[in-house]
């Protein structure tokens, strides 16, 4: 199944408004599906972020792919059809979470349009069933940069423009445990500095947060010195904290052609705009690379290696569990369980039957 459609629909979306909901186009226009279609898609565009909406017409653009490739029909589908686009994607070694969003997306375009959800049906089930039975569920967890590994930078990284902005952004997006969204959207006035030495940042909208009710996080000390040392160097008095950097402000190692020498950029033109949410995993890898982290290690940080990272600190100071949550903004446990599996194996039952059985040692 190529991934083409979904190459191709990312490209259009990526600078629209996103005026037409993915699968209406499989729909004869003056139809009342249709209809139900364009009045939910205008409610749904409020409410549901943007990346929601990028994820749903990236899915959809490989089911319908692979329909039109066999002839089938997008909506409303049979069950033996999706169970047919569940053994492809069985094939070329797609996740069963990975499948299971699939099924997501495709559930929700036949409900809307008020079509029956074939999603639910046995074909669709024992396709499931059989795909579990071979794959393995298990999700790749990115690699966590815990406080041991931020320490570690923050004494080996030096002075200058860039590692001043990495101590920063490493320090705040441990204390706030911020998504890369969160992460890169705050601005100056998001950030509280008390008498005490601590400071509070203002997440104004997440994840979970659609509605925009705001959740505040706690800044030690540490963060709040690294925070403002940061916004002193590059005079951010107002507008995005994290901003991208322009060059490195020193000469270039080959000496440039008669005519076309550069001049070297000044501080304040080396401070771009805010920073890309896809530049935070790349800042994160090189932060693994400069305090050698393991090549394999490397290649399983991500943009959510922070977060994964505070959320073991915290589980391994038996910090409980409705406090993790509250600090990463969860409504549900299920991802800081799984974030900390390993260490809470650790904490668990059996490693502390170790200990008091004096089994801890060969």
């Amino acid at each position: 199944m190529p991934v083409c459609g979904k190459v191709r629909w990312m490209k259009e979306a990526k600078n629209t408004s996103f005026e037409a909901v993915p699968w209406v186009q499989a729909l004869p226009a003056d139809s009342v599906a249709a209809t139900n279609v364009r009045t939910w898609w205008a409610s749904a565009q409020r409410v549901y972020p943007r990346n929601t909406l990028l994820a749903w017409g990236c899915d959809w653009a490989i089911y319908s792919t692979f329909c039109d490739e066999r002839g089938f029909t997008t909506v409303p589908a049979s069950p033996e059809t999706i169970a047919a686009f569940i053994e492809a994607c069985g094939e070329q070694l797609k996740k069963p979470a990975t499948i299971r969003r699939y099924l997501s997306t495709i559930s929700l375009a036949h409900r809307v349009a008020k079509f029956s959800n074939p999603c639910i049906e046995e074909p669709v089930r024992v396709a499931l069933k059989g795909l579990t039975n071979e794959v393995s569920v298990a999700q790749r967890q990115a690699k966590g940069l815990g406080w041991s590994q931020i320490k570690k930078f923050i004494d080996e990284a030096g002075e200058g423009l860039r590692a001043t902005r990495e101590r920063a952004l490493l320090c705040v997006a441990y204390d706030t445990m911020a998504r890369r969204s969160e992460l890169v959207a705050f601005n100056r006035g998001d950030f509280k500095f008390l008498e005490d030495g601590s400071g509070r940042a203002l997440i104004k909208r997440s994840k979970t947060d659609q509605a925009g009710e705001g959740h505040t996080a706690y800044l030690a000390p540490v963060t709040v010195h690294y925070l403002k040392e940061w916004l002193e160097l590059a005079q951010i008095t107002k507008g995005a904290v994290f901003r991208r950097l322009i060059g490195t402000g020193f000469p270039p190692k080959q000496k440039p052609r008669p005519g076309r020498e550069r001049k070297l950029k000044t501080l304040q033109e080396r401070i771009g705009g805010r920073l890309s949410a896809a530049a935070v995993g790349n800042i994160y890898k090189s932060v693994a690379k400069h305090i050698k982290m393991a090549p394999a290690d490397i290649r399983e940080i991500s943009g959510h290696s922070i977060r994964v990272g505070a959320t073991q600190d915290l589980l391994a100071l038996n910090i409980d569990l409705a406090s993790v949550m509250q600090a990463g903004r969860w409504k549900s446990h299920r991802m800081p369980m799984r974030y900390g599996e390993h260490v809470l194996a650790g904490l668990g039952g059996m490693a502390r039957a170790a200990v008091a059985q004096g089994r801890e040692r060969e």
